[in-house]
């Protein structure tokens, strides 16, 4: 599981390339996201290109808020094929401390704190 900068879909520049699942938030989406959740899937070593993956995110501090389900998109690297495959999606958070839970294939969930500074 990885917090990034929001990472772009669209455009001649785009970072990165959509290839299933939820719709991609897009840089003019509002709110206008800031972060790039996602989940990286390996088997043996290599990226697990198909998985049926939920994430739920929630923020605990300053304030405990409720669960929230990020649309889960499958994506990879633009013109770096499916060798970087994960899952996630765009969203927009404040400053605070979060826990993020990921379900892959119906498996239990597995829950990851994380805490953003800016």
């Amino acid at each position: 599981m990885k917090v990034l900068p929001a990472e772009t879909f669209e455009g001649a520049g785009a970072e990165m390339k959509w290839d299933g699942g939820a719709s991609a938030v897009t840089m003019n989406s509002a709110p206008k996201p800031n972060h790039h959740l996602v989940a990286f899937l390996k088997e043996g070593g290599k990226p697990v290109e198909n998985a049926s993956v939920m994430i739920s995110y929630r923020e605990l501090s300053p304030e405990k808020s409720d669960w929230t389900s990020l649309p889960v998109c499958r994506m990879h690297v633009a013109g770096k094929g499916m060798d970087t495959a994960h899952f996630g999606n765009n969203l927009w958070l404040a400053k605070g401390e979060y826990e993020a839970r990921v379900t892959v294939n119906k498996n239990p969930a597995v829950t990851f704190h994380f805490e953003l500074t800016k």
